[in-house]
């Protein structure tokens, strides 16, 4: 019986470790290393977004309700006292979302992706420029329905931003899973705001219950992203 010598016969590559191959292309390997990132959600790409994004819902939510609120006590509060209230609401949301954010781990965005300042400041041009068109035939309405022009243009702006957020986090390699979760929060603002002026309830606590309705889908948007 002969005895077996390490060497003899061929040779399995099927074993061997990896080997260069000069025909691989690098940018092949990152195309596809970008594809498997893709499918990575929302709270995984950027860690905490989740919660700035919970922290908006109750800032938007907290502002319809508190402009619910001074819109009955209009009459009763003074300039100065209204003026107030608005300047606190705005130094707290601000100082609360300054704080979260200045908190939150850094990411680079991609090369490709849009600016958020330049998406919502488009908004708020967009706002602006709506109010304005409407501003002459606003004053031929009485004071109801001319807030609730106001009201609508603001609420119909913020269901347009979800619609975009949702479109901007593709061009962030956030799935499509994720995304939905905007694409269907500024469907159903749109349609709320559309209901507004002709629903009687809607016409005299719309904008409250709207506030509410926000914060219960920011909640819900919140566990979505966080869990799915």
């Amino acid at each position: 019986m002969s005895d077996a010598h390490e060497g003899d016969g061929p040779v399995d590559d099927s074993e061997a470790g990896p080997v260069d191959d000069p025909d691989v292309d690098p940018d092949e390997l990152r195309r596809q290393l970008s594809e498997i990132k893709g499918a990575m959600g929302l709270a995984e790409r950027y860690p905490g977004r989740a919660r700035l994004w919970l922290l908006a819902g109750f800032v938007v939510g907290g502002a319809a309700l508190l402009a619910q609120a001074t819109f009955f006590l209009y009459e009763r509060l003074g300039g100065a006292e209204y003026t107030a209230v608005w300047f606190g609401f705005v130094a707290v949301a601000g100082a609360a979302t300054w704080w979260m954010a200045s908190r939150l781990p850094s990411a680079t965005a991609p090369g490709t992706a849009p600016s958020w300042r330049a998406v919502f400041g488009s908004l708020a041009a967009f706002l602006v420029a709506a109010a304005g068109v409407a501003g002459e035939a606003a004053r031929q309405v009485g004071g109801l329905d001319r807030a609730l022009l106001y009201f609508g243009l603001v609420i119909a702006t913020v269901g347009l931003g979800l619609l975009l957020t949702g479109a901007v986090l593709s061009a962030y390699r956030v799935r499509r899973r994720d995304r939905l979760v905007f694409y269907a929060g500024g469907a159903w603002i749109l349609v709320y705001a559309s209901w507004l002026p002709y629903v009687q309830v809607l016409r005299w606590v719309g904008v409250g219950l709207f506030g509410i309705l926000f914060i219960v889908y920011a909640i819900g948007a919140y566990v979505y992203l966080t869990r799915a």
